[in-house]
């Protein structure tokens, strides 16, 4: 009976733990699983990690929309929708007609995706135009300039507020790290605080997978670009991140990056990346550096739910 009795008290003491988190504190767990994540693909995730990812990453390029399969199982699920809008034709690689977007040439296909995004009715978090201060994507400010690069972000925007689109939250997101260096500060893609309700950061590491990378722990990647987010005063996403498998111990890595990440208390939510893909980003969960994820997860400043 003591023992009970005792089981019982520190179950209270813990649940009076995780009760006493204030609003805004915390950080919300989340992956890439798929191109188009199923409830299957979720349900996995969970049972692997014993944790939902609560925000759920989907791609889709210009002219298209997500897909609807996708949108019901991520809020049958509990889950919610992290949407990268990226302007460009995803399969050709090719740029859309950026002066036209500012002149009004795809004001009815942006109408129309804002009306599906408010008809889902529920928060979605949406990144627009993601790494603008890289320069692998046409629509880098390397490539079109900042001045357009802010122009076309704010133009989408304005036309969802016009629809009164107010269930979506914008994520102005940026890489780590500014390539090239010069005159690319990711502060010159800023579109202000009344376009970013939220800031993302994108980073990876690469260990030896490419000739011009090598091992780095996620300190190293993440702890200069989050300081200097801060004083734009918007919580913060770890929108992107993960570890390839080849060039360290990629247990480590992953114990660190979610020590570290408890210490930026204001990064609001990550985005694992949990798949082979440009290299291998996956955590088995029958691997050491997997067992160690779902370790780090069960700490209950990791959320699965709860208010943003």
């Amino acid at each position: 009976m003591r023992l009970i009795i005792l089981a019982f008290v520190v179950f209270l003491l813990i649940s009076a733990g995780a009760c006493a988190r204030g609003p805004g504190e915390g950080c919300f767990t989340g992956a890439f699983l798929a191109d188009k994540p199923d409830k299957e693909a979720i349900m996995n995730f969970e049972r692997r990690y014993a944790k939902k990812p609560y925000l759920v990453m989907v791609f889709v390029d210009w002219k298209n929309f997500p897909g609807q399969e996708a949108i019901a199982a991520i809020y049958e699920r509990g889950s919610v929708l992290f949407l990268t809008w990226e302007p460009w034709d995803a399969v050709t690689k090719k740029a859309i007609d950026y002066d036209g977007l500012l002149s009004g040439k795809y004001d009815a296909y942006i109408t129309e995706f804002a009306g599906r995004m408010a008809a889902i009715g529920k928060t979605v978090f949406l990144r627009f135009g993601h790494e603008p201060n890289g320069n692998w994507y046409p629509w880098s400010g390397q490539k079109i300039g900042a001045d357009k690069f802010v122009g076309m972000y704010r133009r989408v925007k304005d036309i969802f507020n016009k629809n009164n689109c107010t269930n979506v939250k914008w994520v102005f997101c940026v890489n780590w790290e500014d390539v090239p260096e010069e005159n690319n500060y990711f502060l010159r893609y800023y579109p202000g605080p009344d376009y970013a309700d939220y800031v993302g950061i994108d980073g990876y590491n690469w260990g030896n997978t490419r000739s011009w990378s090598r091992w780095m722990s996620f300190r190293e990647i993440f702890a200069k670009r989050y300081s200097e987010v801060l004083p734009l005063g918007k919580p913060v996403f770890i929108s992107e991140f993960s570890s390839a498998s080849s060039g360290g111990d990629k247990k480590l890595w992953i114990k660190e990056a979610m020590r570290d990440i408890k210490k930026m208390k204001k990064v609001r939510g990550f985005l694992l990346f949990n798949l082979d893909k440009e290299a291998d980003w996956s955590f088995p969960a029958d691997k050491e550096s997997g067992r160690e994820l779902k370790k780090a997860l069960q700490d209950p400043y990791f959320l699965q739910n709860g208010a943003y």
